[in-house]
């Protein structure tokens, strides 16, 4: 009769660096995950029309959070951005309509990373009957500077905008 063989001693030590080596990978896995989605969250666009557009999106979100506008501003001027962003949304949310940018014929104006559009906005509200009521203004140039920033965050990142005022431009204030 042929014996079965024995389990070696070390069975449950083995058992123990498996179970370890899976619960590990459990972890290790979606942590590294996270961080390597959370650096990318902060990183510029790819070239400069893509940052100026992002910019567009961010800012003039329909709620108008701001998600997402910091990774698209340059290091050096973000506190400045960030006020100013925040003095348009202002200006349109006292108006009291909806509210959406379009943006159109993007351009890069040079090699230096200015680019252009024609920026215009859509108004939309109900009126007394209900029925939705649209206007859409006239294009005006909007002048976005932007800069390859290097590092970790890296990418094209909007440094100034130059846009006509909001005010008599694009709304009656």
């Amino acid at each position: 009769m042929i014996a079965r063989p024995r389990l070696p001693r070390s069975w449950p030590v083995r058992l123990a660096i498996i179970f370890a080596l899976v619960a590990t990978g459990c972890v290790a896995v979606p942590a590294g995950w996270a961080v390597v989605k959370t650096a990318q969250a902060g990183k510029g666009e790819a070239d400069p029309i893509a940052a100026a557009n992002a910019y567009l999106l961010a800012a003039f979100a329909e709620y108008g959070d701001g998600f997402g506008i910091e990774r698209c501003l340059c290091d050096s001027r973000r506190d400045d951005l960030l006020e100013e962003t925040r003095r348009m949304r202002e200006q349109l949310v006292a108006t009291g309509r909806s509210i959406k940018v379009e943006s159109a014929d993007w351009k890069q104006v040079d090699g230096d990373g200015t680019v252009s559009a024609k920026i215009n906005l859509r108004f939309s509200e109900v009126d007394t009957s209900g029925r939705p009521i649209f206007v859409v203004g006239k294009g005006h140039e909007w002048r976005f500077k932007t800069k390859q920033e290097r590092g970790i965050d890296g990418g094209w990142k909007v440094c100034r905008i130059d846009a006509p005022p909001l005010c008599g431009t694009h709304i009656r204030c």
